[in-house]
């Protein structure tokens, strides 16, 4: 077997492995990227079908953190834009805007829907006699009313999440927690009224001229012509830890010796002074404890319960509606967003054309499954078509991707789960890891430019303490009208 020494090796080539790959060369340290796919970007990279450039689902870029966004303008220059920052949600044909900053305090709704949202919140508040709600379904129908929580969110979230509000039951310290009359009244007026939505980010939305694997198609070029080497198509199959330090003494820290790769027909053993990764959870943890992929047969395999189904549309008229992107409530249709990739870059939608991306979730054994890619497709039109957002005759191409394991609609607030966490402080006796793996892409990129710092200053503690999820202090995306599940669906 090849040995060899490197100084820093760099597991996966998303925007957090190529950012500290980009910075690791301008310091003059020429990294070893491994990559299991046969382009950089992961989940980040795009997808170029014919004429058109879609990214992978939904992906939106921000100025929330600084560091970050002056990384992506000096990376892309003028191909780093803005856009309108439109979101809608869709719900039995009607298409709701999330701010009231395009069509006022309605959003677009009709005035029965807005007045029948209204009566059956203060009807919800006021009836007498009620119980204390016994799960999130009721939680939500006390204190913002029936017809608003299905309108606004309901829908969505059983279909990214698989789970009824229904079935989820509350912690027994939400039980009668409900705010006053006056509070939700008052909390719903400033959201549905006000230019400034409560606890929305309000900054610059930006994305890539050509799709967001213009970041990593740019990061990977700038790595290979400062002397860095990307390796593509690389399966790691094993690592071996040493301990530092007396084996009495409890706080004695780990490091990585070795990781074993298999690259083409040749297999490599890295002797990395530092690693930086950005594998799944999972997986790390299985290395970490020394057992090699290739004899794990004792061990019971890893198999997600969701999968990502998307729907690619490519069509001949233009979109018939703004908003960049559309959160489906509406529980008759499976498809759970729908992506106008349009409204983010026409350097990605040739003029007259319309591009759609429609998200679906599969939890388990779905039916759905079964499906071959032209049913998947041919379901999809038919919901589009009657929610009036295409013309099917107008489809002439289709593309369906299914991405087992993916997460769908992470952000920090559902990603910092309690298990998550203990995963991260386990990952600290590793003092030559850096472990960069994070959901929203600006903190998996400021983790990556974080871990390199890092690695260059000899200050792992600053790597620690810049990218702790619970230290950020970043808010995510609010939710349309501010709903937010009381209780964590991490299992």
């Amino acid at each position: 077997m090849k040995i060899e020494p490197v100084h820093t090796l760099i597991l996966g080539a998303g925007t957090s492995g190529l950012a500290a790959g980009h910075a690791l060369v301008k310091a003059g340290i020429k990294p070893v990227i491994l990559e299991k796919d046969p382009v950089p970007g992961g989940l980040f990279r795009s997808i170029h079908h014919g004429d058109f450039i879609v990214d992978i689902g939904r992906k939106e870029l921000y100025n929330r953190i600084a560091k970050v966004d002056a990384f992506w303008s000096e990376l892309l220059g003028d191909d780093y834009r803005e856009y309108p920052h439109r979101g809608g949600i869709l719900y039995n044909g009607n298409i709701i805007d999330m701010s009231p900053d395009f069509r006022g305090f309605r959003r677009g709704m009709r005035w029965n829907m807005l007045l029948g949202c209204g009566f059956d919140l203060i009807s919800s508040q006021v009836k007498a006699g009620r119980p204390a709600p016994r799960n999130v379904e009721e939680y939500f129908y006390q204190t913002r009313g029936r017809q608003l929580t299905r309108i606004a969110a309901q829908g969505f979230q059983e279909k990214l999440n698989g789970t009824k509000w229904a079935d989820i039951p509350l912690p027994r310290d939400a039980n009668g927690a409900n705010p006053a009359l006056f509070s939700t009244l008052k909390d719903l007026a400033i959201r549905i009224v006000s230019k400034k939505e409560v606890n929305t980010y309000k900054g610059i939305w930006r994305h890539p001229a050509k799709g967001t694997g213009e970041i990593c198609n740019k990061l990977a070029e700038e790595v290979l012509k400062g002397g860095a080497l990307i390796h593509y198509k690389a399966q790691v199959t094993q690592m071996t830890c040493i301990s530092d330090g007396d084996r009495e003494k409890a706080d004695r820290t780990q490091r990585i010796d070795t990781v074993i790769t298999r690259i083409g027909s040749e297999t490599i053993s890295f002797k990395p002074s530092n690693v930086i990764s950005s594998i799944p959870p999972g997986l790390l943890k299985r290395f970490l404890y020394s057992q090699p992929v290739s004899q794990t047969s004792n061990i019971k395999p890893q198999t997600s319960k969701r999968t990502v189904i998307l729907v690619y549309l490519f069509l001949n008229e233009e979109p018939r509606f703004p908003h960049a992107w559309l959160q489906v409530t509406c529980p008759s249709t499976r498809i759970g967003r729908i992506t106008n990739y349009a409204a983010f870059s026409r350097d990605m939608v040739p003029k007259g054309k319309t591009s759609l991306c429609c998200e679906m979730y599969c939890f388990g054994p779905d039916k759905l499954l079964e499906l071959d890619d032209l049913s998947i497709t041919k379901l999809t039109l038919d919901d589009c078509g009657r929610s009036g957002l295409v013309d099917p005759a107008q489809c002439f191409d289709h593309l369906v991707l299914r991405l087992p394991g993916a997460d769908a609609s992470q952000n920090r607030d559902n990603w910092m789960s309690p298990t998550r966490l203990k995963l991260l402080a386990e990952l600290e006796q590793f003092k030559n890891l850096y472990y960069v793996n994070r959901t929203e892409t600006d903190i998996a990129t400021l983790a990556g430019l974080e871990a390199a710092e890092a690695i260059l200053s000899g200050d792992r503690s600053h790597f620690d303490r810049r990218v702790d999820p619970a230290e950020l202090g970043i808010r995510s995306e609010s939710k349309a009208f501010g709903f937010q599940l009381p209780v964590s669906l991490d299992k």
